[in-house]
């Protein structure tokens, strides 16, 4: 089967903090995360086929992984096991506005992913490829084979997405500059702070300018608590955020995203697109972790 939407990237473990202590000390509940794979996962849950290129350690959080793909219904053949090689995991400390992250992801089985890995055949057949900054900042070799995944996507029709997801940990602003700057993409997810830091613009038509004019046919500026600015060859409009009481943001920007692609990809209509993914990214927010409060299909209002 071929995929309407194809991520690429890494997908963690996430350990998320809970806000009472038991017994007086920290407690945890386990989520999943990676922002290309709750992208496909926000995808998948609007209905969209979905599937991912990744590498997974061959340890019980892989295997809880692959577990999420499957009651999700991402196909995940083109997912690699590598024995002794760990699954990435993120301690989380959630909160309305924002987060604190702690990384356990250095030498992951998805950091090792290189270019031998990649299925052309899934590449070629797919509608999107959708990948980000944090998939080509995790190691080289992961850069190298998104990069030439966006080649074959190219070549064979394959529409490429980019969500910026700038990380400065995991790389320098120079070199996220540089590397982006290079990569072909159709449809662009920048957010308003990503574009001041990378491109040095704050006005959301010069922001859309800087992308249509290399050649995007879409530009969805991520602008928070604002909602999205969205811009096309032919329209730019304004989508507000949709109304939620905000419990943890992990994951809003990429669910977004998912959401956006699936219901544009199926309509065609990119301000209906918005206004769902909008929907998806409020739920999304109201609950704890990045996977588990995705809203499904039936839950936005009408998707069916």
């Amino acid at each position: 089967m071929s995929a309407d939407i194809l991520g690429i990237g890494e997908a963690l473990i996430e350990m998320v903090k809970l806000p009472d202590p038991i017994d007086g000390r920290p407690a945890y509940v386990q989520g999943f995360g990676g922002d290309t794979s709750t992208a496909i996962v926000a995808a998948a849950r609007q209905g969209a086929r979905t599937g991912y290129i990744s590498a997974l350690g061959d340890d019980m959080f892989g295997e809880a992984v692959r577990d999420l793909w499957a009651r999700e219904g991402v196909d995940h053949t083109h997912v690699l096991t590598r024995d002794g090689d760990p699954t990435g995991v993120c301690f989380i400390d959630p909160d309305p506005a924002g987060r604190r992250f702690t990384y356990a992801r250095r030498g992951s089985a998805a950091s090792l992913y290189g270019l031998r890995d990649l299925p052309e055949n899934a590449i070629a057949s797919a509608r999107v490829l959708h990948f980000s900054g944090v998939t080509l900042a995790i190691s080289e070799t992961m850069r190298a084979a998104a990069l030439r995944a966006a080649g074959i996507a190219r070549a064979h029709g394959t529409l490429v997405s980019l969500d910026l997801n700038h990380r400065p940990r995991l790389w320098s602003d120079d070199l996220a500059r540089e590397v982006l700057a290079g990569v072909p993409a159709d449809i662009v997810f920048p957010s308003d702070d990503e574009a001041a830091v990378l491109l040095g613009l704050t006005d959301p038509e010069a922001i859309a300018d800087h992308y249509l004019a290399k050649a995007a046919q879409v530009v969805v500026l991520k602008q928070g608590a604002k909602g999205a600015f969205i811009a096309t060859p032919d329209q730019r409009f304004n989508v507000p955020a949709a109304h939620s009481t905000p419990v943890d943001s992990s994951g809003a920007g990429d669910s977004f995203a998912g959401a956006f692609l699936a219901y544009w990809l199926e309509t065609g209509d990119i301000r209906l697109a918005a206004t769902r993914a909008a929907q998806v990214a409020a739920g999304t927010v109201s609950g704890l972790g990045a996977v588990e409060p995705i809203p499904r299909r039936d839950e936005i209002v009408g998707a069916d």
